[in-house]
């Protein structure tokens, strides 16, 4: 069975053992039952899990180590990658360790990444796709907490749903008293409000692991996009410093000048070129992920509705036939 651990194993390699600089590497959900992690996460405004029980909170989180392992299974290149074919076919991973990020290094990047954002990219494509992936982590994140919001919102009416049945079959019981056919009719009522609660419930838990879950995911999934830029940007400045002292160099310095600015142009062209090919890849899953799941949102909600409206209607025509 996989630990964890096994799952950051994979990301570790795949991420430091390859020329990643055009690749949008899928993430790595966070660790399965964190509260660390949920803790920032409800801090940051992102998906809470506070109305939702383990079990539920273990069924999302393996959700996305599934979609992670989908993504790099479906992946061109980082597919046959050797550490790929050892996580699904050995026992045991050959070693296994905890990452740890130091909360300066991510001030750094942060500092960094600032700088060079305001770069003009020597294609206009590129320079658009960078404001666009910008913005997008952050429409990603203001959706996935409406959706969660929405969640929320949902569970407190389903909570209120249970209060009012009780009340409704306790105050029936004491009006109806010992008129059985009274009786039966608000304990019928009782149970349709009771209905609507538990599909209201079911709703947000298939909801949750299935849109919830993909909003989450391709949150984060932007960032690594971003990342996959920002790489791709740092190349391109190396590769026009090396152009500019090329120019510069004098006639000593010129034949080592001009074998850095081969090796930064070389490096630079192939990054650019592997990330036109993973940004097609990326928005084509994108929207296939998105529309797939929005469509199986739509049924089900409209499955639940229909079961909620029948029960109702058999409750309405009971209550308008009793004299």
């Amino acid at each position: 069975m996989r630990q964890y651990k096994d799952f950051q194993w994979l990301y570790h390699h795949l991420s430091t053992g390859n020329d990643i600089g055009g690749i949008i590497i899928p993430p790595i959900p966070d660790k399965l039952g964190s509260r660390t992690l949920e803790t920032r996460k409800i801090m940051a405004g992102l998906r809470q899990r506070i109305s939702i029980g383990e079990i539920e909170a273990t069924a999302i989180d393996c959700k996305k180590l599934e979609i992670f392992l989908n993504k790099i299974a479906g992946h061109p290149y980082l597919a046959q990658d050797n550490h790929v074919d050892c996580f699904l076919t050995e026992q045991e991973t050959p070693e296994r360790f905890s990452f740890k990020k130091g909360f300066f290094d991510n001030v750094l990047k942060s500092i960094v990444d600032f700088r060079h954002q305001k770069y003009k990219d020597r294609e206009p494509a590129f320079q658009q796709d960078r404001y666009v992936i910008n913005n997008a982590c952050m429409y990603w994140k203001n959706v996935n907490q409406s959706f969660s919001q929405v969640i929320q919102s949902r569970r407190k009416v389903a909570v209120a749903l249970i209060i009012l049945a009780s009340n409704v079959v306790y105050i029936g019981a004491e009006i109806a008293g010992n008129m059985s056919t009274e009786r039966k009719l608000i304990q019928s009522f009782g149970e349709c409000l009771n209905f609507c609660r538990k599909s209201i419930d079911a709703a947000c838990d298939v909801n949750e692991i299935n849109f919830g879950v993909i909003l989450d995911y391709y949150a984060d999934y932007y960032e690594e996009a971003k990342e996959m830029l920002y790489r791709r940007t740092i190349r391109m400045i190396d590769y026009d410093s090396a152009l500019r002292a090329y120019e510069k160099a004098k006639p000593r310095y010129q034949e080592s000048a001009d074998v850095k600015r081969k090796g930064t142009k070389n490096a630079y062209e192939q990054t650019t070129e592997t990330a036109k090919n993973e940004l097609k890849r990326f928005n084509f899953a994108r929207v296939r992920d998105l529309r797939d799941t929005l469509l199986k949102f739509a049924e089900f909600q409209l499955a639940a509705a229909r079961n909620c409206c029948t029960v109702i209607s058999d409750v309405l025509i009971t209550l308008k036939d009793y004299r």
